[in-house]
């Protein structure tokens, strides 16, 4: 007798193993031939990620700004994905497009073990059958495939962020010494990663204590080595700046999304008329080793002036970049935004996960709880800001559970109702 439709695919999904490998070997050898067409062709330019790789490489110094031919010690982006590539190159002794090579190929590495650690997560809400599903869809959705071949930190973001969610869910399962020490070890590299990452981390790690889910000797612990991790550049800035920091573009980051000219995915270029103020303030401003501290102050109130003046418009765009950071934005200039392949997996992604969101919440399990927290926060932090299409990939994870959940919960019902004699 012929099997089922149903019995096939349990047989097929239940060799979960073979399955799985196979989707990371597919997935690492697509990226590969991705990044062959789509990637950045320099490591080092004359913009932010470029000017801190060449002075690390060339003269040992994380400096952006240099006064009177003397560098000047940085703390306008976070350093991990800089210190990142000035191992590989150290390790390798690669320059120009041999490291570009290698650091593409290592994201590619990444990448493909963010998969993995993405099924893990799923299988906190689902079985292994609709976890593979999940993780062949985060595999394989354009935008975390291409984004491999740019020289950006969103490689690292995407795979400790999985990371955190992971060992997060396990320090709720069991408080053992090695789920402390990891989840701990991948909070404070995540805060060398993304600037606001110590918020969504103290957020968490306090969430988790009021629901009594990790006591507080634990509690302490994390914030403890987590600190450790940080300690060694807060030391640094501190000797440097006499300040407690690990970044310093708030102010920079608040006002490109939030200026006259503010859109979505904001606005920084200051030869508009409407910056002639700004600018003489800068052109004016003290070149000395307090120039990037004293200048993202400048950007600071020059932001909060903006809302306070304008609230209304601001309101606006703040709902607006919600809206595009969720979904999709409908004004964007970027080029091959709305090519098919990409706009199109995360418009559905978008607008299925939006009911899953609701049914995924009412849920009475901590885990589910944590995920809508973790979705909201980073909705509200980067709507503040600003949106640009790869932070896309921050939520996207998320958004596919969320989807996942919904049409799980539709396909049940059907099920009942296809059996319901009454």
């Amino acid at each position: 007798m012929k099997k089922s439709i149903n019995q096939i695919l349990d047989n097929i999904f239940s060799k979960k193993n073979y399955l799985l490998f196979w989707l990371l070997v597919i997935s690492f050898l697509l990226r590969l031939i991705a990044v062959y067409y789509v990637k950045d062709t320099r490591i080092g330019h004359e913009q932010e990620w470029g000017i801190l790789f060449d002075n690390l490489i060339k003269y040992k110094s994380y400096s952006f700004h240099t006064f009177d031919d003397q560098m000047i010690p940085s703390v306008f982006m976070p350093p991990m994905y800089p210190f990142l590539v000035y191992l590989l190159q150290a390790a390798t002794s690669f320059e120009g497009i041999n490291l570009l090579y290698f650091v593409v190929f290592v994201q590619i590495i990444f990448s493909s073990y963010s998969i993995y650690i993405f099924y893990q997560i799923n299988q906190n809400f689902f079985s292994d059958k609709i976890s593979l599903i999940n993780s062949f869809i985060f595999a394989f959705v354009p935008l975390n495939v291409y984004v491999c071949g740019q020289i950006s930190s969103v490689n690292l973001q995407i795979l400790f962020s999985l990371l955190f969610l992971k060992f997060l869910f396990l320090v709720i399962k069991k408080q053992s010494s090695k789920n402390i020490i990891i989840f701990s070890l991948i909070s404070g590299l995540l805060s060398l990663t993304r600037g606001e990452f110590i918020f969504i981390f103290a957020s968490f790690a306090f969430y988790i204590f009021l629901k009594n889910k990790i006591n507080l000797v634990n509690l302490v612990k994390i914030f403890v080595i987590t600190f450790l991790i940080i300690s060694p550049y807060v030391i640094r800035n501190y000797i440097h700046f006499d300040q407690v920091v690990i970044v310093k573009s708030l102010g920079f980051n608040l006002w490109k999304g939030n200026n006259q000219l503010s859109t979505v995915d904001g606005f920084e270029t200051l030869e508009s008329k409407e910056f002639n103020n700004l600018k003489f303030k800068l052109d004016n401003l003290k070149k000395n080793k307090y120039y990037e501290i004293n200048r993202d102050k400048i950007f600071l109130y020059e932001a909060l002036n903006n809302l306070s003046y304008d609230a209304y418009r601001y309101l606006k765009l703040f709902i607006k970049k919600i809206f595009s950071y969720f979904f999709i934005d409908l004004n964007s200039k970027y080029v091959n935004y709305y090519n098919f392949l990409h706009i199109f997996p995360i418009s559905v992604l978008s607008i299925l996960s939006l009911p899953g969101l609701i049914l995924f919440y009412k849920k009475h399990k901590i885990e589910n709880k944590c995920l809508v927290l973790y979705l909201f926060i980073n909705l509200i932090i980067f709507s503040i800001f600003f949106i640009l299409p790869r932070y896309k990939l921050t939520i996207l994870p998320v958004q596919i559970i969320l989807a996942a959940y919904f049409i799980k919960y539709i396909l049940e019902k059907l099920n009942m109702k296809k059996y319901d004699i009454r």
